[in-house]
Parts: C-alpha cells; structure tokens; sequence
C-alpha cells in the first residue's frame, strides 16, 4: 500500500493539502477520523480521546512511550488510547492507499515506508489562515493566537517524541517540506500530486 503521512505546523494548511492530494490521487483520507474510532472501539467520548493529545492529557506519560510500556502503568488509561491509536493506524495502512494528517504516522508506520511530508508556513501567514477559518463576526486576539500556535506545535513535536528520536519539523526526516507561505493550495497541489505519483513509481520511498 502506498501511504502519505503528512506533519504540520498548525495554521499551515497541512488538513487542506492532505484532503487535496488524497482527493487528486484517489487515496483515502484520514484525519479526525482515527479519534472517532479510538473512541468507538474503547467505548469513549470522541472529544476526550482527541484532547488527550491535543490539550496535553498525555503529557505527564514519558518520553519514548514505545520503548517503556512496561513502566507506564499509572497513567493506563492514556496508555491505552496510545496502544488503540497506534493499532487504528496499522489497520488503516494495510487497508488501502491513503494520506494520513498528523498522529505521527511518519514514525508509527515506518515499516511500511510511508511518504512524508511536513507543511509549514511563517507566522504571519498561520495568523492569517486562522482568521480565515474563524466564525463570521469573531474578534480574534492575534497575540493569543499566536501563543495557541505555538502550544499546538509544541505538542504535537512532544507527542512526535514519544515515538521517535527523529525530531518533529527537522528536514531531514521527511522526503518533501513545503512552505505553504503565500501559496493558492488549490493551484500547487496537482504539481505536488504528480511529484509524489513520480517518486512512488520510482520506487522512492
């Protein structure tokens, strides 16, 4: 199965660049979609089970959480969201051809080889892609705003770490970065589609 995992930034158009490529190269696509089936199988409230990473209700789990397992029993509950997670992912990937956002599928799926990609974007452009996304009529506090973005980030790179020594956003890590500064997704990912078709059929990765 051909994977794509895509890492990003918050507010840098990471979910609208998988939804794009997965739609342009026929793949399924896989985002919100893994908490609701956690959830599903483990009888809990889907919110609950995407906040534990998000809002960090997993942060007090230690570092490398593959590798100490056996040494994490106090916060079982948590573990356990991790273990489903993780084995959602592996069903997903050996399902069918499929871009996944986020839950360090780079990492997790490594055995399969998958494509990965990180998205960024400077801050000014993030700001402006959130107040975008915001609902008609909301004030936004740009330097609250910020500081979110910031937090988010640092959570998903120390979630990352749990998994992996490979740093979360290092360029070395992933066969394609893309700075999403100023781009029309909707115009540049047709061209990043055929990339990837291409490096696939060239046998990378």
């Amino acid at each position: 199965m051909k994977i794509i995992a895509i890492s990003r930034e918050f507010g840098s158009g990471g979910r609208e660049l998988g939804k794009r490529l997965a739609g342009l190269l026929g793949y399924a696509y896989y985002d919100r979609e893994i908490e609701e089936s956690v959830a599903q199988r483990m009888d809990m409230d889907a919110g609950y089970v995407a906040r534990s990473i998000e809002q960090g209700a997993l942060r007090n789990i230690p570092l490398h959480f593959g590798r100490t397992l056996a040494n994490s029993y106090a916060w079982k509950q948590q573990i356990s969201i991790l273990v489903e997670k993780q084995r959602v992912l592996k069903e997903i990937a050996a399902a069918s051809d499929c871009v996944i956002v986020g839950r360090a599928a780079d990492v997790i799926l490594a055995e399969h080889d998958p494509f990965k990609v990180f998205v960024y974007a400077d801050m000014a452009h993030k700001l402006a892609r959130c107040q975008r996304y915001a609902q008609a009529g909301e004030n936004l506090d740009l330097h609250g705003l910020e500081r979110e973005i910031k937090r988010i980030d640092s959570r998903r790179a120390d979630y990352h770490r749990m998994f992996s020594d490979q740093k979360w956003g290092r360029k070395e890590n992933y066969h394609l970065c893309v700075n999403t500064s100023g781009l029309d997704l909707a115009k540049v990912t047709p061209y990043l589609a055929e990339y990837i078709r291409a490096c696939f059929a060239g046998g990378t990765p």
